[in-house]
């Protein structure tokens, strides 16, 4: 049985359609653009979970949302379990799929196992970020 080809832009409503790679917008408030992304699957008692994932942020800043062009090959800010909003309550879409430098980011992982992440915190990293950015 052949995968079905995924269909982007698309904004996902369980972790079913997430695959390690993928990644998504997050608009700051300086009008700049960070990049969140599906680092793996987040697994309790052997079963994955519908809502919770190991989210990453990419060490990206842009003018615009990110292609995977340019994402290509950078590595993770950081990266936690994180339930399904965090894509929904900042971009809202599943952009693409790019090939990023994973590190020791786990492509699974059980439940319990890595901190956890509210909805706004890829947000924060990326602001951090585009900060840090502007001091240098």
């Amino acid at each position: 049985m052949s995968e079905r080809a995924i269909a982007y832009p698309f904004v996902p409503k369980s972790t079913r359609p997430l695959k390690r790679g993928q990644f998504w917008s997050i608009p700051l408030a300086s009008g700049l653009f960070g990049a969140g992304c599906v680092v793996g699957r987040e697994s309790g008692e052997g079963k994955p979970s519908r809502r919770s994932f190991v989210a990453g942020v990419v060490c990206w800043l842009g003018t615009r949302e990110p292609t995977a062009a340019d994402l290509e090959g950078l590595p993770l800010l950081r990266f936690a379990f994180a339930h399904l909003k965090v894509i929904t309550e900042s971009g809202g879409l599943i952009l693409g799929e790019a090939n990023l430098q994973f590190g020791e980011a786990p492509e699974a992982a059980e439940a319990l196992s890595l901190s956890t992440w509210g909805y706004g915190v890829p947000r924060v990293l990326a602001e951090k970020l585009a900060m840090n950015a502007v001091t240098q």
